[in-house]
């Protein structure tokens, strides 16, 4: 066991350190990528990683060529196979990431070096497709400053340098760059859109909202904390029980699944005229969206337009003409009050139908209470006070319903969240002659008390329904907002449903609860400022900003000259810097030296007036053995950088540094 660690300790005083800078920095430039890419590429990469290693230590070698050439097309294979193409986003980056880790395997000349840091600089920038969030910032932040050691560490031939002076290196490299990257990023002509187009994945998951809602789709939701929109107010916030956002309309109904194969969905080119008619003033808002890879917007019921590069569907859905796949921000009117669809009647075949075999003791209860009725607006009453009367509960885990959703939720379990209330509400209105359609969005959400913005996060998410009713148009009806307080089994959902009450019941939480939830808020709102100058700085940004600056009027020439303006000063800056604290190399490589020898000379090994540099280290050494290696490390870059025709470069520094560390 003990010759083993030895030869395992041989082997790794071995290893070149540049290469443990380069595979450190690859391995966390990958670490992202793992829950997006499937196993059949990561698994793989990850092992090229470990055979890479496996070379430095001397444990294995490199592998032929033909080799390399049949793991090469398993990797393009293994891209195929996953995502069906080669372009794209997802299937781009995971062809990317196999072959910079098949690159490590014919990594043996400088110039492959350079191409496989290069690369990776490249995997850097791919994680931002995917995540651009204040941590994923700062840890590629972090990943850059490894590989750009490695970078230094590869273009120094000394062996002798310190890994720690590499590491300073490509820090003050970093940090001279940030001026200038801020630069760029401030006064670079912002264009409208994206600054390139990605193929469809047809891979992509989208999160929060489906398309589709059945039994279970929206309460899997419930425990989902993640953030769907932030919503800025001009004014002061409503209500948070009229809050109901907005979001798909959905009129197809198959006894267990809602869904919509409207053509806008798909084809958002044609705007829709609806029928609207404002109640009262109107509230400006500015929704900034979380990207979630589909095409729908949200907004505060009921929008009076849609905001740019989208339009508004026959069904009152906002549809955007591409996929939401970053931060998305629009400043909206919405009025609280309004009459939609008021002046006639819908089209009956779209919003009457239903299977003919679903749903028979449905069909007989709304068949009952119609009869009972006076009028579409008394029968919608009496059903409201069916599941107010009857025992139906409110519920985050509702029992799983197998053959008929509908008769056995209303009849046999009795228990749901809310996607089961609007099912069966509708399915009753249709069945009583009553056009209806299911609303899928979200209901409520919180105020940020550290911050003047309101959060809605995916627990919110809500279904409800819209009735069309004679000289009233669409009326939403939500049939989980009369379930009495003692029957809504979460606390959270109470708070939605029937906020006036839970505050009369809210117990005040412990000290340690209000400092999580305040730092809580605290860190969103650092999120929520990182999304608003950096993520979302776009060209009305950008030209905002500028003229808060004085700097009215800017065109993208004036831009581009203020900006080369801008990085030649601050070129200048850092080249004058540079300049001035360099010493003159005579004198300061005699002062290093002669501070050395000092520190010889305190232990009694003081320098005879006309001893040499060697003949000096000649003597010491067999009287200091321990001190050999730091005393003829100093003395070889004394003699260098004093007598040798080319100094190496940062050898001055190199120097200095050893003198400050050696301590006899």
């Amino acid at each position: 066991m003990e010759r083993l660690r030895q030869a395992l300790a041989w082997r790794w005083r071995q290893v070149n350190r540049a290469q443990l800078w380069l595979l450190a920095g690859l391995a966390l430039a990958l670490l992202p990528h793992v829950g997006r890419l499937p196993w059949l590429l990561i698994l793989p990469a990850a092992l090229l990683l470990g055979w890479r290693l496996g070379v430095e230590l001397k444990l294995v070698r490199l592998p032929p060529r033909p080799l390399r050439w049949l793991l090469v097309g398993l990797a393009v294979a293994a891209t195929w196979v996953s995502y069906q193409t080669l372009l794209g986003r997802e299937a781009g980056v995971a062809l990317l990431v196999t072959m910079l880790c098949l690159k490590l395997m014919e990594m043996d000349r400088p110039r492959d070096v350079a191409i496989v840091i290069g690369l990776s600089y490249f995997v850097v920038i791919t994680v931002f497709l995917f995540d651009q969030s204040l941590l994923m910032g700062a840890y590629m932040l972090l990943v850059v400053a490894l590989l750009t050691t490695a970078l230094t560490a590869f273009s120094r031939p000394e062996a002798s340098v310190p890994q720690r002076a590499n590491l300073r290196l490509a820090t003050t490299l970093l940090a001279q760059a940030a001026p200038l990257a801020l630069l760029l990023f401030v006064l670079f002509p912002r264009i409208p859109g994206p600054l390139w187009h990605l193929p469809s994945d047809a891979t992509s998951v989208g999160t929060g909202l489906s398309e589709t809602m059945s039994p279970g789709n929206i309460s899997r939701l419930s425990d989902n904390d993640a953030v769907a929109f932030r919503v800025r107010f001009a004014g002061d916030t409503p209500p948070r029980d009229r809050l109901y956002w907005r979001g798909l309309a959905l009129t197809h109904f198959d006894g267990r699944t809602w869904h919509n194969p409207n053509e806008t969905r798909r084809d958002a080119g044609a705007a829709h005229s609806f029928d609207f008619t404002a109640i009262g003033e109107p509230l400006r808002y500015t929704l900034t969206l979380e990207p979630h890879q589909r095409r729908w917007l949200f907004a505060l019921d009921m929008p009076a337009s849609a905001p740019p590069r989208s339009t508004v569907s026959a069904d009152v859905e906002i549809i955007a003409r591409d996929s939401v796949k970053t931060l998305r921000q629009y400043t909206l009117l919405s009025y609280l009050d309004y009459r939609l669809g008021a002046g006639r009647a819908p089209r009956q075949f779209t919003y009457l139908r239903l299977p003919p075999a679903i749903a028979p003791r449905a069909r007989i209860l709304a068949r009952q209470l119609r009869a009972e009725s006076r009028d579409d607006a008394d029968y919608v009453q009496r059903v409201l006070d069916y599941i107010r009367q009857q025992p139906f509960y409110y519920t985050r885990e509702p029992p799983l319903l197998l053959d008929d959703p509908v008769d056995e939720f209303l009849f046999d379990s009795r228990r749901g969240f809310c996607e089961h209330y609007a099912s069966a509400f509708t399915v009753l209105m249709r069945a009583a002659g009553l056009p209806a359609r299911v609303m899928t969005g979200y209901l409520g959400g919180e105020d940020n008390p550290l911050g003047d913005y309101f959060i809605v996060r995916q627990s919110d998410a809500h279904a409800w329904s819209e009735v069309w009713l004679r000289k009233r148009g669409w009326v939403r009806i939500d049939p989980t907002a009369v379930i009495p307080p003692e029957r809504v089994e979460s606390r959270e959902d109470l708070e939605r449903i029937a906020p006036a009450y839970a505050a009369l019941t809210r117990e005040a939480p412990d000290w340690a609860k209000r400092l999580w939830r305040k730092a809580g808020y605290g860190w969103d709102r650092v999120n929520n400022a990182w999304n608003q100058w950096v993520v979302g700085y776009d060209q009305g940004k950008q030209l905002a900003f500028l003229k808060g600056l004085g700097l009215k009027g800017f065109d993208w020439q004036r831009m581009l000259g203020l900006l080369f303006v801008g990085l030649g000063l601050v070129v200048a800056i850092i080249a004058l810097q540079l300049f001035r604290r360099r010493p003159p190399p005579g004198n300061a490589v005699g002062e290093a030296y002669a501070r050395f020898c000092r520190k010889l000379a305190r232990r009694g090994l003081a320098r005879k007036p006309a001893e040499g540099a060697r003949d000096y280290a000649a003597r010491i050494i067999p009287r200091r053995p321990e001190l050999a290696t730091q005393i003829r490390h100093i003395t070889r870059l004394y003699q260098r950088l004093r007598y040798a025709p080319s100094t190496p470069r940062d050898g001055l520094r190199h120097l200095q540094q050893a003198v400050r560390r050696f301590r006899p």
